[in-house]
């Protein structure tokens, strides 16, 4: 359901015709007439208040629009460029958790991070399901792996990797039978108490949306990250986790357990707890694959 958005009304006397508000909303909500910024199109408006963040006099009121905090109280960037990529390298998938409990204050905030991602369309349709209880946690855990269990005992057979490639594709059952003997050695581990899926964190959240709308992907993924950076410079780690993704996408039980709307799908998920390692230097990655033009 698309959520309601009221256009922004303009305070004729305080324009300055400027016409900065004009240029910047992507929805063609506003026109310049009799050189003073007008409401043309007010149901096109998709509430993403830009219009008064950028008008220097107040002159447009919308209700995402914040005039208790400018940006000139400020001296300049919320942070240093360096600062910023040091944070990105910083931040490590965290799969060592101390199972100390994670305040729900503390996960509010985290939570709170992801809703300043952008979405497509400024939708917000993100919506999320957190797990802080550890039998729920453990509930999941082994429905995953029942899952699992099946896909693997499918691309081990020739029938059955047959099957499993027309519906998933001769690349994705190879990469299955790659992958049977590093499998094998976690089930190994799993049997002896080790948790090799969602590593004994204290939280697990998962992130959809819609499935019709071609950005919930996107909206949900980087919500997330958002999520899981402001975790990072709070003394918290994460995971993200697509073997959960996928299998909740595919098994309906799953689905239906967690709550998920039918027209929705999980699109990130991840864990969090406090870590009970600590990385003492930064890795190298692979130079980006850019293709100039």
């Amino acid at each position: 359901m698309k959520r309601k958005v009221n256009p922004p009304k303009i305070i004729t006397e305080k324009c300055i015709s400027c016409g900065r508000c004009v240029s910047v909303c992507p929805s063609f909500v506003l026109d310049m007439a009799e050189e003073k910024a007008r409401v043309t199109r007010g149901e096109w408006c998709i509430g993403c208040g830009h219009c008064g963040a950028v008008c220097p006099t107040e002159a447009v009121l919308h209700e995402a629009t914040s005039f208790e905090m400018h940006l000139d109280q400020w001296p300049g960037s919320a942070l240093s460029a360096e600062t910023l990529e040091l944070l990105f390298r910083e931040r490590r998938s965290v799969r060592n958790y101390t199972g100390d409990p994670v305040p729900q204050e503390i996960l509010k905030r985290v939570l709170d991070a992801g809703r300043y991602g952008p979405t497509g369309t400024n939708s917000q349709n993100v919506h999320y399901v957190v797990l802080a209880s550890s039998d729920q946690i453990s509930q999941l855990r082994d429905m995953t792996i029942r899952f699992y269990d099946k896909i693997f005992s499918r691309a081990r057979g020739r029938v059955g990797g047959f099957l499993l490639s027309l519906v998933a594709g001769r690349k994705t059952l190879e990469y299955l039978r790659d992958s049977l003997p590093k499998v094998d050695y976690a089930y190994e581990r799993i049997r002896k108490g080790e948790d090799r899926l969602f590593y004994h964190a204290p939280v697990l959240i998962l992130a959809h949306a819609e499935s019709w709308d071609t950005c919930s992907s996107f909206n949900c993924s980087v919500a997330l990250y958002h999520g899981s950076l402001l975790a990072h410079t709070l003394g918290l780690g994460c995971c993200f986790n697509g073997f959960l993704v996928n299998a909740v996408n595919h098994d309906r039980k799953m689905k239906r357990w967690l709550g998920l709307p039918v027209d929705h799908q999980c699109y990130s998920a991840m864990t969090l707890g406090y870590p009970n390692v600590k990385y003492e230097r930064l890795v190298l990655r692979d130079s980006p694959k850019v293709a100039w033009r």
